[in-house]
């Protein structure tokens, strides 16, 4: 890396000739008024504004990019108060060419300003208000008006001056000189002309102190490549943002394809993308993988291999990639997985590519056997960190399940290690979690209070079963009360209608009404499908739900709960328990 300074002509000289641009993969200018008048004063003040990262164009690394979002007008500024001044840090290049990794906010926002380039606004200085309130801290002296057929260099009675005129100095300066001698806002002036220059020469100062600003200035070494570009744009980067693959192919392909419009077609065309927040990275790494087998490479969706991609592969590719998706995810939602509760993006991509791969010769479904893809996904997913599955384990997972579309040979199942204790401890940050809610939409087939269906387009909630604030009233321990063992997908009008309510009693109204209508054989089915235990024939079975008793039901949840595992996972399930784990399980009964 370089690191350097532009003087504020420099950087202006740059932005009016088009040697910095800003890459297509940044977003647009977003910046409030306040937030300009904030860094314009900060200039004033000779405070920091932090350092612009550029880097500089070259063959090898080809960006699409645009152009500063400022409409710079010829004559603004003057041509003459740009020129180079000996004293810049860095002599100016026109030949250069960078471009803004990091500050087109800052770059932007300078440019408007200065060189009288916003599309609407006009920036005036206020005279007065920088004399009077200026050392006080305040960036009132900083105005905006609406651009008019005219744009006078000065407005109300010369009090205000536009921005850019400033960076003229001998004119600036005339200008100040008339409004403080002339004006008669300053009669406490009128009978000491020394006073009045001494008014004058502060209001000076400060614009000499904007002219003589300097940027710092982070310069990336010609060479770098795509995966230097990346770190360091996510390291530096003032907002935090991520730098994704898609934002860099967006550049490295633009305009053709254009993939943001691509990607924009494609939600209006799949909604359910949208609804499960798929980045357009995704159709990239489906494309990727796909396009590897038939050009007989390995299949591994890397930043470097997507970006490798020709634009015609991927405007040729890229609705068939998206569909095939699109379809996955809809596998995924009638698997229970709703956009919440989804535990991992790379598993579908995955099994997208395989589709994609197929779907030109495939007449009919695509899985030889949908019972043991169910059950070969259930067992990806409730690994402990399934989620950061790496380009590798995405690979391996493709290669695995286009050899069985493809010969018939089954992919291994993964082994599940899950029992009882393990489910009382399990955090609802652990991916293991979002699969069980998965396994639990897609199983329960009525809503436990209602008797309503459920399907995979149902909206579901996550009700607890003992309410969550029982961990204040009753000092029930609050990991249990989020735990899995105490949570049950229902609709949204059964949740309202339960509210915080305690299940003691709303069991206990639910089981009268069923009695008294006859409907004990359906509440029944509904508690089995929901794994809640016991039975409501029984008078006394709604005790079984007391604040007392809220260990027990959570112990006798978790046994229910892994009989459902079973039954999806098959004997990939198996038990860690020992005697150590019936410690942990008796551990937490103890509250």
């Amino acid at each position: 890396m370089q690191t350097t300074s532009f003087s504020l002509g420099e950087l202006l000289r740059r932005a009016k000739d088009g040697s910095l641009t800003i890459p297509q993969f940044q977003r647009q200018f977003i910046w409030r008024e306040a937030q300009v008048k904030l860094l314009i004063d900060s200039m004033s003040r000779s405070y920091p504004i932090g350092s612009l990262l550029l880097l500089d164009r070259t063959p090898d690394l080809p960006l699409a990019s645009r152009k500063i979002e400022a409409e710079i007008q010829k004559g603004h500024a003057p041509d003459d108060s740009l020129l180079e001044d000996p004293s810049d840090a860095q002599p100016y290049n026109r030949e250069a060419h960078s471009y803004i990794l990091d500050g087109q906010q800052r770059t932007t926002s300078i440019a408007r300003v200065f060189l009288n380039s916003h599309p609407e606004k006009l920036y005036y200085f206020d005279l007065k208000d920088l004399y009077e309130r200026h050392r006080g801290g305040e960036i009132s002296w900083i105005k905006i008006r609406r651009r008019g057929k005219t744009e006078p260099d000065r407005k109300e009675r010369n009090k205000l001056l536009r921005a850019d005129i400033i960076l003229d100095q001998k004119k600036s300066d005339i200008y100040v000189s008339e409004y403080i001698e002339d004006s008669g806002d300053f009669p406490q002036f009128a009978e000491n002309r020394g006073k009045a220059r001494e008014a004058a020469a502060i209001i000076k100062g400060i614009f000499e102190t904007i002219r003589n600003y300097k940027i710092p200035v982070v310069t990336l070494e010609r060479g770098s490549g795509v995966e230097s570009v990346c770190r360091v744009f996510e390291t530096i980067n003032s907002t935090g943002t991520r730098l994704t693959t898609f934002d860099l192919a967006v550049a490295r392909f633009y305009p053709k394809p254009d993939l943001r419009s691509l990607w924009t077609e494609a939600l209006e065309n799949y909604p359910i993308l949208k609804d499960y927040e798929v980045d357009g990275e995704r159709v990239l790494q489906v494309l990727c993988l796909a396009s590897a087998v038939r050009d007989r490479k390995y299949p591994e969706a890397t930043r470097s291999n997507i970006l490798a991609l020709t634009g015609e592969r991927i405007t040729q590719e890229w609705v068939k990639s998206s569909e095939a998706l699109a379809e996955t995810y809809e596998w995924a939602r009638a698997q229970g997985a709703r956009p919440e509760t989804l535990p991992s993006h790379n598993v579908l991509v995955a099994m997208a590519a395989v589709r994609k791969l197929f779907q030109d010769s495939a007449s009919e479904e695509i899985w030889k056997d949908p019972d043991f893809i169910r059950r070969w996904y259930f067992s990806k997913i409730m690994q402990a960190g399934a989620s950061q599955a790496s380009n590798y384990n995405i690979a391996q997972d493709f290669n695995a399940l286009r050899q069985y579309v493809e010969g018939g040979r089954q992919p291994n199942v993964q082994e599940v290690v899950l029992d009882a204790a393990t489910l009382l401890k399990l955090k609802p940050s652990d991916v293991r979690y979002k699969a069980l809610q998965n396994l639990f939409a897609m199983t329960i087939r009525q809503d436990l209070v209602e008797g309503y269906r459920i399907d995979s387009e149902s909206v579901l909630h996550s009700h607890h079963i003992f309410p969550s604030n029982a961990g204040k009233k009753h000092g029930l321990p609050r990991d249990m009360l989020d735990g899995i063992c105490n949570r049950i997908p229902i609709l949204e009008k059964s949740n309202e209608r339960l509210g915080e309510g305690y299940p003691k009693e709303y069991f206990g109204d639910i089981a009268a009404q069923a009695r008294k209508h006859g409907t004990l054989g359906g509440l029944k089915r509904r508690l089995s499908d929901s794994m809640i235990p016991g039975d409501p024939s029984e008078g006394s079975w709604s005790e079984s739900f007391s604040i007392s008793n809220f260990r027990e039901f959570c112990e006798q949840r978790a046994k229910l709960i892994i009989v459902r595992v079973r039954e999806i996972v098959g004997e990939s399930l198996r038990s860690s328990s020992s005697s150590k784990d019936e410690d942990e399980l008796a551990e937490y009964s103890e509250f």
